[in-house]
């Protein structure tokens, strides 16, 4: 046994004391371990469609009662709170608000959802699909771990998530539903409470909804928020249209956007997006990737294809391509772009083919790295071990091919990323000798996120 002196060991001994003694936040953490990627940047192919969106986030807390976004036809000047744009054919509506209370359930706020035909023949409104639902007590933020199978679509964490994730299932929480609305007449289409009486403090509850419709005719909508009468009475229809003719937009109104245009360098100085009440172009992203340069455009062996999912006008991820849907009309103190591209579906076509006579190794993964650097061609990514606390990205991925067998292959994965995480493959594909997999990739981006997020083709062997 080695021996120590009385003054070594007196050292030790003062060393252990002042240790023992020292406040836990003093000793800091050992910095994350960072780890690199060296990747090929290219732009998501493809593009957005052409589909209208009634999309309203701002205000996202809402305090005051008024019109949160509305469509209708109105007299012209900056402060109107009418847009004038009709939907017609297929249209989605978006819309994620927030209420906030002192105390749990000292009010009670109703989002009214309101379709106006303005012509002199009845409009027939189709509701197809759609999802709405709170965080408490619908869908609380639960802990996941980074990557899960999701079969049956019931993993998600946030109302976002649980909008996304069941509609990219294929699922539905309302039914389909035709609606005729009679001639210079006002419709209501839905109207959905907000409590704040709720289980988990404080006194905070969020709902996120997505519904998409089609219209054999031109409709206006109008989303207004209105607290109940009394204790809990849903407001009328009557309530609504009154809100509507007061011409108050819902308050109290966010901090305005930082004034930008989409094709100019970015302003200097603190720069900030605003939130959405506007009319978005576009609900459906779809692109093919190794389309350009066929083959040629796959990762080679021990390399890895990035492109950028939901990339906004500050974060391209090493990329010149803003994708952020374009707003058609907006309140001037919302944001200038749909920055985000909340509920919009992603669908991407993977075609991996194999021309070899061995079989090929593939590694997806949808990962949120800690920064981006280099050339698009040679980019370097940085990973954090352990990651940031913060989560970015809380949603479902579905994966769908047809195998070397014939059978078709479905595949629900739910994944929770955090800053500066690569994290563990949401796939592995096997490609057999002489064989092609068109894998159909689809997420639609939940309102829970902050994006963007980096979509990663690892060729293994």
């Amino acid at each position: 046994m080695a021996q120590f002196t009385r003054s070594a060991l007196a050292t030790l001994t003062t060393l252990a004391m002042s240790l023992a003694l020292t406040p836990v936040s003093v000793l800091a953490a050992p910095p994350p371990v960072e780890t690199q990627r060296q990747v090929k940047l290219f732009k998501l192919p493809g593009g957005l469609n052409q589909t209208p969106v009634f999309n309203s986030n701002s205000p996202e807390i809402v305090q005051e009662e008024g019109i949160l976004l509305s469509s209708l036809p109105g007299p012209e000047g900056s402060k109107t709170p009418f847009l004038n744009f009709a939907f017609q054919g297929n249209f989605s509506v978006f819309s994620h608000h927030i209420a906030k209370d002192n105390q749990p359930g000292e009010r009670l706020l109703y989002l009214g959802l309101l379709a106006s035909n303005q012509q002199d023949t009845p409009v027939t409104i189709e509701l197809k699909s759609g999802a709405s639902y709170l965080s408490q007590p619908d869908a609380l933020f639960a802990s996941l771990p980074p990557v899960q199978a999701n079969p049956d679509a019931k993993i998600y964490a946030g109302p976002g998530d649980r909008v996304a994730t069941e509609l990219v299932a294929g699922k539905s929480q309302f039914s389909p539903l035709k609606i005729e609305i009679p001639a210079r007449s006002t419709v209501l289409l839905s109207s959905l409470p907000i409590p704040t009486d709720v289980a988990i403090l404080p006194p905070i509850n969020g709902r996120s909804t997505l519904m998409h419709f089609h219209s054999d005719g031109p409709v206006y909508l109008s989303q207004v928020a209105k607290f109940a009468n009394g204790a809990s009475e849903a407001p009328s229809l009557d309530d609504y249209r009154e809100i509507l003719n007061q011409r108050v937009l819902a308050g109290v109104r966010e901090q305005e956007p930082t004034p930008y245009h989409p094709m100019d360098p970015p302003p200097t100085g603190a720069f900030r997006y605003g939130r959405v009440a506007g009319i978005q172009q576009g609900n459906l992203w779809s692109g093919k990737l190794f389309d350009r340069i066929s083959i040629l455009e796959m990762p080679a062996p021990g390399a890895i294809s990035a492109y950028p999912i939901a990339s906004t006008y500050l974060k391209r991820m090493g990329t010149e391509q803003n994708q952020s849907a374009n707003l058609l009309a907006r309140y001037p103190d919302t944001a200038y772009q749909a920055h985000g591209n909340y509920g919009v579906h992603y669908e991407l076509a993977l075609p991996f083919n194999n021309p070899d006579p061995f079989f090929r190794n593939y590694a997806l993964r949808l990962s949120s790295p800690a920064n981006i650097s280099g050339p698009a061609s040679n980019a370097t990514l940085t990973y954090l071990y352990p990651p940031s606390q913060q989560v970015v990205f809380r949603g479902s991925v579905r994966l769908q091919w047809v195998d070397e067998y014939q059978q078709q292959q479905d595949q629900i994965v739910h994944l929770v990323l955090r800053q500066g995480e690569e994290a563990p493959p949401m796939a592995l594909l096997t490609i057999p000798p002489g064989r092609r997999y068109d894998v159909k990739l689809s997420l639609i981006y939940p309102a829970d996120a902050t994006p963007p997020q980096l979509l990663t083709i690892e060729r293994l062997d």
